[in-house]
Formats: C-alpha cells, structure tokens, sequence
C-alpha cells in the first residue's frame, strides 16, 4: 500500500482553478515516480506580480530532503512548468548523489 502525497496549491492573490491544480498533481506524480522517490508533502505557490506570474514550489522527501524552486513567466503554466524543471534537476541531482554515494564503499581485506 502506497502512501498518498499531501499535495497544497495555493494562490496569492489569484483565484487557482480546480484544471491546474490536476495538472499539479499530476506532473508532481510523474517527477516522483520518475526517481522512485517517497515525497510526503508538497507545497505549490501561484502569485502575480504586475505582468508576471510566480510559482514556488516545495517539496519534502521522506529521506528528509527539502527542495525549493521557483519559476516566473508571462504565463501560469510555463512559470509552473519552469519551477517543475528546476525541481526534476534538484531530485535527479539528489538521487544520483545517493547512488553514488552508496556505491563508493569497498571491502577491504585486512
């Protein structure tokens, strides 16, 4: 049984429709499944900022990890496409860094 991730999409001052918050959970899902990873909360915030939107991502690993993102564009979805990209980089980064780091040990004769 596999645990379910608690997902938060708020906007700042901005009305978030029930359409981009599935698109949130759904490429959210798709990034953790990507690197076999056990998110366990999720924190997703839309603001607009005169022409510009913004999006701040958050996410919390069970391994304890916090990645933090943020994306700004013309556009709610490409900014949070943006930030989504950022976030696949900082898991991929860490995940690799957890192989190799679990790799390196050797056993020695003594």
């Amino acid at each position: 049984m596999e645990a379910k991730m608690n997902i938060k999409v708020t906007g700042r001052n901005l009305k978030i429709g029930q359409c981009l918050i599935s698109y949130v959970e759904h490429q959210l899902a798709q990034v953790s499944n990507k690197y076999l990873l056990k998110p366990v909360t999720a924190r997703i915030t839309f603001s607009k900022e005169k022409y510009e939107y913004k999006c701040e991502a958050s996410l919390h690993l069970s391994s304890g990890l916090t990645a933090n993102c943020a994306g700004t564009a013309n556009q709610i979805y490409t900014c949070y496409q943006q930030s989504i990209t950022r976030l696949d980089k900082i898991l991929r980064r860490h995940k690799r860094k957890m192989k190799n780091h679990h790799n390196s040990r050797e056993v020695l004769d003594v």
